[in-house]
């Protein structure tokens, strides 16, 4: 089995459970209050580790009591946590995510020490990402921090899984040529790609973001399932019908298990149907990691 890093973002979620998403200058009572470990970083390499991959974290907390039970979560999901940073002048990150009724959610994150993280922290750790064969990247840590492990990797013959979340308009070229597979959302990919994108132009699209450099597009597309392209072809797969209460981390279970089927020298199309298959379990359950399945649900 090959190994991953994973590096990115950890931070503990106060999640709220509210009858709806409120609109603007809306005041609304939440009906619970639960806290979980979160961080897109954090959520992917557990979703590997607890498929049974081999995995190792790169990320940084706050020497406080969030920050300790974080790196606690980690080592007994089996995550490696030798690249692990604890910052002295930041707190944890933390997010506080509204879980509506009907499973819909909206976050707001409080990045903390996932900021404070550096091109530094990078060179310390250097060693992981070079042994890894697959490196897995988003954007809650610095854009400079996540252009510097790319070009590490690309030099090293890392391949680059990039999960552009929270999406920028200022992913450049540079950035593309550097990935093996780019996974948004369709908001995601709407950012990038700097237009509003339809059902009926999203392959052109993301034949537009593989001309910079990408080799890979997968457009995950909630209860549409998902849509990969490449330079020469295109193919779209269905969603699982499930009865969703949460819609958290089904993103980051689907690129979790998506990166677990690569490590397993299994190719993209059976990755993407075992990752559909994830993230399907993943949504009928609560919160972020606690959310995340274990190889037998699975399969």
């Amino acid at each position: 089995m090959d190994r991953v890093v994973v590096v990115g973002s950890l931070n503990m979620d106060t999640n709220l459970s509210v009858p709806h998403i409120p609109a603007v200058g809306e005041t609304i009572i939440a009906t619970g209050m639960s806290l979980f470990k979160g961080g897109k970083g954090a959520n992917q390499a557990v979703a590997i580790a607890r498929l049974g991959g081999n995995v190792e974290m790169i990320g940084a907390v706050g020497n406080d009591e969030n920050g300790m039970n974080i790196i606690e979560g980690l080592k007994k999901e089996k995550v490696g946590v030798e690249g692990m940073i604890v910052k002295e002048d930041a707190p944890t990150g933390i997010a506080i995510i509204s879980v509506a009724e009907n499973g819909d959610n909206n976050i707001i994150v409080h990045s903390g020490a996932n900021y404070q993280i550096g091109k530094e922290d990078i060179d310390r750790n250097i060693d992981l990402i070079k042994s890894a064969s697959y490196c897995v990247l988003q954007l809650e840590i610095p854009l400079e921090v996540v252009k510097y492990t790319m070009d590490i990797c690309h030099e090293n013959k890392v391949k680059v899984i990039f999960n552009p979340a929270p999406a920028r308009a200022d992913i450049d070229t540079d950035m593309l040529s550097r990935v093996e597979y780019l996974l948004p959302n369709e908001s995601e990919l709407n950012i990038i790609a700097g237009k509003t994108v339809t059902e009926e132009d999203m392959v052109e699209t993301c034949r537009e973001i593989i001309g910079k450099g990408c080799r890979n597009v997968i457009v995950t597309l909630g209860e549409k399932g998902s849509l990969w392209v490449t330079e020469s072809e295109y193919r779209y797969f269905e969603a699982l019908k499930v009865n969703a209460v949460d819609t958290t981390a089904a993103g980051d279970s689907f690129i979790g298990a998506f990166t677990y089927m690569l490590a397993q020298g299994k190719d993209t199309a059976e990755a993407i149907e075992f990752a559909t298959r994830a993230a399907a379990v993943t949504v009928t359950r609560k919160g972020a990691q606690d959310s995340l399945p274990v190889l037998a649900e699975v399969l």
